[in-house]
């Protein structure tokens, strides 16, 4: 089966329900009717441009709407999709075209073509199996990209089949309220993994999507309006529209549930979103390489230092030595996953692959360990672990501490050398109001070790994030730069 055809059914069965629904962007919103139209059309004028069965197509477009429907034409039709969050093309990754509404920003020897809304109305839509090639499930139809947090991004390749058993396993790892929701708002862009799962099991169930458009206030009217009742978002995210909330109280909010995933959720962010915004919060732990892993209720989990969710049925996670032996239950060791979702490895990257993927598990780079109930505990990255005077330190259990400190909003933690070349640990913070910070950094010492109190607090507008609202650890240092600089 080609995974666009389900969504191509349910165009048929409902024409007049709304699929896509982006405020204030230029194509607004489309009902399934206009979709299945739009897909036929990005079918027929991909093919008439020269694109092929089994090319491998980079999209690099803003609008959601004309994003998604160059995706779902160019699947229909054979054709390998892949994403783009920048202008720039993934090491290890050759696209045959890459197509884009800003081609100005492209500057390489690859072919690229313009995009725009001729591709979605220009031709008469021919709904025949013209475009049906010889496919086979097996055939590969889309690359999504890792989030690239701590390094490079790196492509996973999914066929029609894989992509076929993860959508279905949404419908469970999501819990109850995703697989019966009508109406759902994502806040994780279509690049992402996550972001792409939504689009594909929702609208290959009939229900509507909704994104952000170009001004994010204008959704806030649209979610009431429409009593939209899910919402998929990161912490980061969600920490922005309680900010919203919590200054106008007068704001109806009618989400029946929130799924919050890409970060680590703070006790305080649970808390405080669960009272204003949606009791019903809940946190999923995952990657693209894996899908969903765990998925718990924040409340349960949030008095649970690092608790991320219960591991799912069929997933089988393990902490392990440095010797590869398995550590018994609430003993931290580095993250492996084993379970039918997970991916063949890396397009390109034979060597990631080799050191990722090895005896049938994905060795996901996190450190963590299990409780004996079941519940996941991350308490780091291998990768991002600090040595600092022969201790080695988890970042995040520093960020943890400060974000508990009343009027921090959030914090970046990483390992700046003094003047006789000493690592020491400091801070970026993002404030809500004035901070003393001896008052922080006695906050700090009365839960951390000596080696993990930062010897520095630099005060920041906004922490570098990714799009799935991650933080990009590895450009902290030049936030700070810029503040001295700019001192």
């Amino acid at each position: 089966m080609n995974i666009v055809e389900p969504i191509l059914f349910q165009c048929k069965l409902n024409p007049l329900a709304l699929a896509i629904y982006v405020p204030g962007s230029k194509y607004g919103a489309i009902n399934y009717a206009t979709l299945e139209r739009y897909i036929h059309n990005v079918a027929q004028t991909a093919l008439k441009s020269g694109i092929a069965a089994r090319n491998v197509v980079a999209i690099y477009v803003a609008d959601p709407i004309l994003h998604t429907s160059l995706i779902l034409g160019l699947m229909h039709v054979g054709v390998t999709t892949l994403s783009l969050s920048g202008p720039k093309p993934i090491s290890g990754i050759t696209p045959d075209v890459i197509l884009t509404d800003a081609p100005g920003k492209i500057s390489n020897d690859l072919t690229v073509l313009g995009v725009d809304h001729t591709w979605l109305e220009d031709g008469a839509a021919t709904k025949t199996n013209v475009y049906h090639h010889d496919q086979s499930e097996d055939d590969v139809c889309r690359i999504i990209l890792t989030s690239g947090s701590t390094g490079i991004s790196k492509g996973v390749a999914f066929s029609h089949r894989a992509l076929a058993a993860r959508i279905e396993y949404y419908m469970y790892s999501k819990g109850p309220r995703f697989a019966h929701c009508p109406r759902f708002f994502c806040d994780l862009g279509i690049s992402t993994s996550p972001g792409f799962g939504y689009v594909m099991s929702l609208l290959g169930r009939g229900a509507t999507i909704y994104f952000l458009g170009p001004d994010p206030s204008d959704v806030l009217q649209i979610i009431d309006l429409h009593k939209v009742q899910g919402m998929a978002t990161s912490p980061y995210g969600l920490g922005e529209f309680l900010r919203f909330f919590e200054a106008d109280s007068a704001f109806e909010v009618t989400f029946d549930h929130i799924i919050c995933q890409g970060a680590s959720l703070s006790p305080e962010l649970s808390r405080r979103a669960r009272a204003r915004m949606c009791q019903n919060l809940y946190r999923s732990y995952g990657s693209t390489e894996t899908s969903t892993v765990a998925f718990g209720p924040a409340n349960l989990l949030e008095n649970v230092p690092g608790a991320i969710g219960y591991v799912q049925p069929g997933v089988v996670v393990e902490a392990i030595d440095g010797r590869g032996q398995v550590l018994p239950p609430l003993q931290d060791g580095a993250l492996r996953i084993r379970s039918k979702y997970i991916a063949a490895g890396y397009v390109g990257d034979p060597e990631a692959t080799q050191m990722f993927f090895r005896d049938g598990c994905f060795y996901s780079g996190d450190v963590g360990h299990l409780t004996p109930d079941g519940i996941l505990v991350v308490t780091g990255r291998e990768k991002t672990a600090l040595n600092i005077g022969g201790d080695t330190i988890h970042p995040e259990t520093v960020e943890g501490v400060i974000a508990s400190f009343a009027g921090v909003r959030e914090a970046g933690v990483f390992a700046l050398k003094n003047d006789l070349g000493i690592s020491e640990i400091s801070a970026v913070i993002v404030t809500t109001e004035p901070i003393e910070d001896a008052a922080l950094r006695n906050h700090c010492a009365n839960r951390l070790p000596p080696s993990c109190v930062p010897v520095k607090f630099v005060v920041a507008d906004a922490l570098p994030r990714g799009e799935q609202g991650k933080l990009e650890r590895q450009r902290l240092s030049e936030v700070v730069a810029a503040k001295i600089k700019a001192v």
